[in-house]
């Protein structure tokens, strides 16, 4: 019994340090959310809303910048997982780069696409002449616990803010012109949403593992 005794104290403690650490994460992102509809209502209150240079297309890009950085520094220091995080911080970097459309535009139509390329494409050389521990890689950062994060702000951003930012959706409930405007605000606030996740999940993946 007195041998029992200890161990059946150790496992409460570590149950109580995983209910922590949910609740924790779950503070965590609810203020991030909380962020983001201050970002969203900023936004809103400009002469002219959801633009590139507003207020979400900005915080937008720095989520992006943020998110590239890490994995990039991640990659730098962590030898075993080099290749698979060179080429999550080469997707986000294309993603950022394609943020920025607008701006890049102001060169010549479609300037984005030749960095973007350029960066995809060294990023995918660098994992290729390293074929076996980027596979291995991938293995372990898709066993990640945070991974699942990382997954669901991809997919918000990629499929789920395309498919609510249809025009043929809102056209129907709104009259003239202003289901443009809602539009817009849809798409981008859940882009928006995406990101967050995204950095989030990069943010765990340098301080927390």
């Amino acid at each position: 019994m007195n041998i029992r005794f200890p161990a059946l104290q150790k496992d409460l403690v570590d149950d109580l340090r995983t209910i922590a650490g949910a609740l924790r994460l779950l503070f965590l992102l609810a203020l991030g959310i909380v962020a983001l509809f201050l970002i969203f209502w900023w936004d809103t209150l400009c002469d002219s809303p959801f633009v590139e240079a507003g207020p979400t297309e900005i915080i937008q890009t720095l989520l992006l910048l943020i998110s590239a950085t890490i994995f990039f520094m991640e990659a730098r220091r962590c030898p075993d997982m080099r290749g698979a995080l060179v080429l999550a911080g080469g997707f986000i970097g294309c993603m950022l780069i394609r943020e920025q459309d607008y701006y890049l535009d102001m060169l010549s139509h479609g300037c984005w696409k030749w960095p973007a390329l350029t960066l995809a494409f060294s990023c995918t050389a660098y994992a290729a002449a390293t074929f076996r521990s980027t596979v291995a890689g991938l293995a372990r950062f898709v066993r990640w616990r945070y991974f699942p994060i990382l997954l669901t702000g991809l997919v918000i951003v990629l499929v789920y803010s395309r498919l609510f930012g249809m025009g043929m959706l809102w056209k129907p409930l709104l009259q003239c012109e202003e289901w443009r405007t809602a539009k817009t605000a849809i798409e981008e606030s859940s882009e928006l949403l995406g990101y967050l996740f995204v950095c989030f999940s990069t943010l765990l993946l340098r301080f927390k593992k």
